[in-house]
């Protein structure tokens, strides 16, 4: 029988990558476009719906984080895919004819047929998440597992950079809702193109077998060459792996997910609507901001190439060691320093952003990495939408109450804090968790299972 160290990549390998790696980039296109409509219909409808506007993007890509993921577990993960790409569907071409109808209509009146469709399409890219991250764990060779998981989700940050460079450039030769228009019919034809290519991936051999469909497990193996999937592992490589209780995992990994997820998002993307920084009420500043932190990401996320030569638990303590030491001289010059020379400088904030979402972008690689690996094939999608369910509540209240009541000190406050929390963490998991670098899927399953 074949095994995973003797598996090079092959062409449906590389179908998936493709594949999960389009609606990845789907995702940041969406989000850029949803963040910055935002913001244009904020001088259209009443001042608090801002924060309850910002706050359901999140909402809604944690409903699907949640629902798909645990439907994924019941239904497969390529059996989740109708449900997911046709809501992001919709979505997407709901908020390109919102955008549109901006134009003929009053804004506040457009502005309501957007947001249900922006809440359908982050529902969708949401819940392609768990599946998306369980079939590429369970499908690909062990020595490409990471390599695999962190570069496909890398195009999230990849397609927020596009859509934030679209933006910038259009911004400087007509209006945002033209741009976002043009970010919107961009991802729908990137989407086209996911579908088709989705159309020839396999379902997870690793979940047929889990589910008692042995038969057709061994028929898809055979078919698309990933036999090595159903046995994944030789004796000697799964002698004396114990992982930590579920508890501690579950732990560990929820204040991992709030801290990188809240930190992320809250520099990335929210922190435009505050109203004393250098960039605050223009949009060409504003979008640069989206531009920078989504380059660093992007650059960063290209870890993925020697992830599997490193520590897992080594690299997480060095990422969120990182994302704190980046994240003080931000709170020092802006949060406590706020009226200084240095505070007004663009290029200074700038530059600092850029280091903070890199090391933010190596904790989300240390979440996809250990997200699935963590738990087994048969709840493995249903535990990564648990664990960022607790992400995402989290989020969605920083997101409302800062954006609603806080200052600009506590906004930078609060994101120092969740560094803390992310740290200690990473140096909870370093001491007392495992490591994971390596282990086959079916090596994997039997220690989560235990």
């Amino acid at each position: 029988m074949e095994t995973a160290r003797d598996i090079k990549l092959s062409g449906i390998h590389y179908a998936m990558f493709t594949s999960y790696s389009l609606t990845f980039l789907i995702w940041g296109f969406i989000t850029t476009s949803g963040v910055m409509s935002i913001q244009y219909f904020s001088k259209y409808i009443p001042k608090f719906l801002v924060p309850i506007a910002a706050a359901l993007g999140p909402i809604s890509l944690m409903i699907g984080n949640v629902v798909m993921g645990r439907l994924a577990d019941i239904v497969g993960r390529r059996g989740i895919y109708a449900y997911t790409m046709t809501l992001y569907t919709i979505g997407l071409v709901g908020m390109g004819i919102s955008i549109l109808l901006s134009k003929i209509i009053p804004a506040s009146e457009a502005f309501i047929p957007f947001m249900v469709s922006y809440i359908l399409a982050e529902i969708g890219v949401g819940g392609e998440e768990p599946p998306a991250l369980a079939a590429t764990t369970e499908l690909m060779p062990y020595n490409y597992r990471g390599a695999m998981l962190v570069l496909i989700t890398n195009f999230d940050n990849i397609g927020a950079a596009i859509a934030a460079a679209i933006l910038l450039i259009a911004l400087m030769n007509s209006t945002q809702l033209s741009a976002t228009w043009t970010m919107i019919s961009s991802a729908i034809i990137v989407l086209i193109v996911a579908i088709i290519i989705r159309l020839i991936t396999p379902e997870s051999v690793r979940w047929l077998l889990v589910r008692g469909r042995i038969g057709e497990a061994e028929r898809v193996a055979n078919e698309y060459g990933l036999s090595y999937a159903l046995t994944g592992s030789q004796p000697q490589d799964i002698q004396g792996i114990r992982f930590p209780p579920l508890w501690f995992r579950t732990l560990v990994l929820t204040l991992l997910g709030i801290s990188q997820l809240a930190t992320y998002g809250l520099m990335a993307y929210y922190i435009i609507y505050l109203p004393s920084l250098p960039f605050s009420n223009n949009e060409v500043l504003a979008t640069q901001v989206l531009l920078w932190a989504n380059v660093g990401a992007s650059v960063a996320g290209l870890i993925g190439l020697v992830i599997d030569r490193l520590s897992r638990k080594t690299f997480t303590l060095i990422s969120f060691l990182g994302g704190l030491l980046t994240m003080i001289p931000i709170f020092v010059i802006y949060g406590l320093m706020s009226h200084s020379a240095l505070a007004s400088s663009l290029v200074i904030f700038y530059v600092l952003l850029f280091l903070n979402m890199v090391f933010s972008e190596f904790g989300w690689a240390v979440r996809v990495l250990l997200e699935p690996e963590l738990y087994p094939t048969r709840v493995r999608a249903t535990w990564v939408g648990i664990v960022r369910l607790a992400a995402w509540v989290m989020y969605v209240v920083l997101i409302y109450y800062l954006l609603a009541s806080a200052s600009t000190l506590t906004y930078l406050l609060a994101n120092l804090v969740l560094y803390v929390i992310g740290f200690s963490a990473a140096l909870a998991w370093f001491i007392f968790g495992v490591e994971t670098r390596g282990l086959p899927v079916h090596a994997l399953d039997q220690a989560a299972s235990k």
